[in-house]
């Protein structure tokens, strides 16, 4: 069995967001690190599964009682019930489906995607500062994320206690309430958290790629800049950094012309990309699928809410349709910006081809490339049923709009 080691560097920018995931059962290892080699190892046992376990209890004891606590309503239309059964049955079985699938059944795919990602950065990174960018850029998204989520958790908890208190209302819906809608929410959120997080480390990884062949066609470089062969450490432990030296010998690179091996690293590396795509497609399809439903039934339920039945809820419901809409969008347009970056390349390349300047050697590889491109295309999608991407962003619109003048008729 493979043991997943990494660096420093990448395990430091997602360890803000792998604490929440590890408070809420969804990161059933812990990190064992190795200060003398300045990399990380996981490590798994029972422990590390007992958050897990309690919220699995938890979610599942929960489903139940708010089930039974929704059949007390009175003076409600049968549409807002169904609506409101269907948002409850959604959030719990999104979270369950979510922890069981992300921290038992596929558990290690997470560190072996991470993993993957960082090898190919070894071949791609070309100096430490293009590295330390581009690591910065997911801890900014991952400490946006998580204030973010934070100030809109915090006054809706302040706020709903603040009803339930005015409305002299029993306790138990109080923690009912918090564990229904509150845990379910940032377990579900933090998830697509992780997943927009991989999704933007790939898009970053395209995007290097472009820039690197941008470089060779408007010929502005003298030197390699897409293999690379160094040692580089994290944009957070760069301390005692060791960097190997360039191989630059050819004559090919210092007239500024592409060489059969680099493009034919270039393959490679695309390869790896595309591997690593089809991991996450398939870790995280199925829970993807099920977090949309989810979001659907949040935004009809609560839209449903607002139209008709305005009252103290009103506040809660609007901030959970606003963070739900902005949550669809951001999955849309993370995958949609990832897979134009690599649909990118294929242009890229035919432009290489037309300059004519190439080796007849450099020219069979960068056909061979151009076929891969078409054959292994990079597409992100929620186990095969749609892709996730500005268009679907559109439908789903679309779709809700439609769905909530059906509901107000049929009151």
């Amino acid at each position: 069995m493979k043991k997943f080691v990494f660096r420093n560097g990448i395990y430091t920018v997602l360890r803000p967001l792998y604490y929440l995931c590890k408070v809420f059962g969804l990161a059933s290892y812990s990190y064992v690190a190795d200060r003398r080699n300045k990399r990380v190892t996981p490590d798994y046992g029972y422990w590390n599964c007992m958050f897990t376990v309690i919220w699995l209890i938890i979610y599942t004891a929960g489903f139940s009682l708010h089930i039974l606590e929704t059949y007390s309503f009175e003076d409600v239309s049968r549409t807002s019930f169904i609506a409101h059964v269907l948002y409850i049955i959604s959030s719990y079985t999104s979270s369950i489906m979510i922890v069981v699938w992300v921290s038992v059944i596929k558990r290690k795919r997470f560190l072996e995607i991470i993993e993957n990602i960082s090898e190919v950065d070894n071949k791609i990174r070309y100096t430490l500062q293009e590295e330390t960018y581009m690591n910065r850029n997911v801890f900014f998204n991952v400490i946006s994320e998580i204030i973010l989520l934070s100030v809109v958790l915090c006054i809706l908890i302040i706020y709903n206690i603040y009803v339930y208190i005015f409305k002299s209302e029993e306790y138990y819906n109080i923690i009912l309430l918090l564990i229904g809608v509150i845990a379910t929410y940032i377990c579900n959120t933090l998830f697509l958290f992780q997943y927009l997080n991989l999704v933007l480390m790939s898009k970053q990884m395209y995007s290097h790629l472009n820039k690197g062949l941008t470089k060779w066609i408007s010929g502005t470089v003298s030197r390699p800049t897409i293999l690379n062969e160094r040692c580089s450490l994290s944009n957070m432990a760069v301390k005692h950094c060791i960097v190997t030296t360039l191989r630059v010998s050819s004559v090919g690179n210092i007239e500024r012309k592409l060489k059969q091996t680099d493009i034919n690293s270039l393959r490679q590396i695309y390869s790896e990309l595309y591997d690593i795509t089809c991991l996450i497609n398939d870790t995280y399809g199925f829970p993807i699928l099920a977090t949309v439903c989810w979001i659907l039934t949040i935004l009809l339920s609560g839209l449903y809410e607002i139209l008709v039945y305005f009252n103290a809820w009103g506040i809660t419901d609007i901030a959970y349709v606003t963070t739900c809409s902005a949550l669809v969008f951001k999955v849309a347009f993370f995958r949609h910006k990832a897979t134009n970056e690599a649909r990118s390349l294929n242009i890229l390349v035919q432009k290489l081809l037309l300059e004519g300047n190439c080796r007849n050697e450099c020219v069979k590889e960068l056909k061979l490339f151009s076929l891969e491109l078409q054959i292994m295309t990079i597409e992100y999608t929620a186990c095969g049923f749609f892709s996730l991407n500005l268009k679907f962003f559109t439908t789903v619109v679309s779709l809700i709009v439609s769905y909530i003048i059906i509901m107000i008729q049929s009151k």
